[in-house]
């Protein structure tokens, strides 16, 4: 088994940004991502019911892909919306795999 050392990019924000950030990370040069509704409380308040729920992005990519999916999430949604986004290095089975863009968008 060989393991191969990418990033993975989490972000966590409103989930009326969905749709565009699912094009966005994808447009970026990401080959794929995981999203899921999430509930929680930070600096802006507890997000949990259903007018005000959250989205979890987890993306894992090279890492200029996870710079600029950074880049971009802090430039259009850190001032204006609940936001928070990190990047983790993480050891991958078949990383070859998330190298290369799929091609196509959500």
């Amino acid at each position: 088994m060989q393991l191969h050392t990418l990033k993975k990019v989490t972000i966590v924000t409103e989930d009326s940004l969905k749709n565009e950030l699912k094009r966005k990370i994808c447009e970026l040069g990401a080959s794929g991502f995981t999203c899921r509704e999430v509930q929680g409380y930070g600096s802006r308040g507890a997000r949990s019911d259903a007018f005000a729920s959250n989205v979890e992005f987890e993306v894992i990519c090279p890492e200029a892909v996870a710079h600029a999916i950074l880049t971009f999430v802090s430039h259009h949604y850190f001032e204006q919306y609940a936001c928070i986004a990190w990047l983790s290095d993480v050891q991958v089975v078949r990383g070859a795999r998330y190298a290369e863009p799929v091609g196509t968008t959500p």
